[in-house]
């Protein structure tokens, strides 16, 4: 990405601030317009804050579910799409899903930008 669509933006910054639902919303719109492998990434994305939903309503099964697609898009992503840290995204989630199962009530996972920002709660560092 040259210069990050203002979309793809606010939907890591929803993501980030535990708007789950509205983060998938105003990246699907995005994922709609896009092509090629960057497409899958958005995916993964977009199920990871589905799942998250999932699980803040109740709904185990379908947190799990969802978050395995989205754990298999996002480790097939360059580890650098969107301008983030896939990895560490996916640490998140696995790490967030593993207490999870232990009865743990973990943090939930954060999008952080390649550079390091976004533990403020996702604004991109100018």
């Amino acid at each position: 990405m040259d210069a990050p669509d203002p979309r793809w933006i606010r939907g890591v910054d929803l993501f980030n601030r535990e708007e789950f639902f509205e983060a998938h919303e105003v990246v699907e719109d995005l994922w709609n317009e896009t092509d090629g492998p960057h497409r899958e990434f958005l995916k993964g994305f977009i199920q990871a804050a589905v799942a998250l939903e999932h699980h803040r309503r109740g709904n185990r099964r379908g947190f799990l579910a969802v978050g395995e697609t989205a754990l298999r898009y996002l480790r097939r992503a360059d580890p650098r799409a969107g301008g983030l840290d896939v990895a560490d995204l996916v640490r998140g989630m696995d790490e967030f899903r593993d207490r999870e199962a232990r009865g743990e009530s973990p943090p939930w996972p954060r999008a952080r930008w390649t550079d390091g920002s976004a533990a403020d709660g996702g604004r991109r560092a100018t």
